[in-house]
């Protein structure tokens, strides 16, 4: 079965390359602002009554044949499976981020550490009773 996604805007951050970002969006202390196209901001209706998102991306030049790798906080060889790596055969990633401000179609979110220009694939709300075990 083929899925195909498309992308309902895209990143803008000061994270040219994975050198430049850090490893987990947690761990960002600036801002990076999220574009929803035109034809998906009605979507966008009361999302600024929220105060955390939950952002989907895609990695898009991720290695796509990499199924394991060591993670930056271990020494031992995992499986993309069981550990955070953009390199997997679907790099969709996501992360919370906190909701700074909306300006139209433009929303400004601390917490990612995606790459500017990466495909925004979708935002859902952050509710702790559900997201957080």
């Amino acid at each position: 079965m083929m899925m195909e996604f498309s992308p309902i805007g895209c990143v803008h951050s000061s994270y040219k390359n994975s050198q430049d970002a850090p490893r987990q969006g947690r761990w960002a202390e600036g801002t990076v602002q999220l574009e929803i196209f035109e034809k998906y901001e009605d979507g966008l209706l009361r999302i600024e009554n929220l105060k955390h998102l939950i952002v989907l991306y895609a990695a898009d030049r991720a290695d796509r044949h990499q199924l394991q790798t060591t993670p930056c906080q271990s020494s031992l060889l995992t499986g993309v499976f069981a550990c955070r790596s953009p390199h997997r055969p679907n790099p969709i990633l996501f992360c919370v981020a906190e909701l700074v401000e909306r300006k139209g179609r433009f929303l400004t979110v601390r917490g990612v550490e995606a790459l500017d220009g990466s495909p925004l694939l979708d935002i859902k709300p952050y509710v702790a009773a559900l997201d957080c075990v």
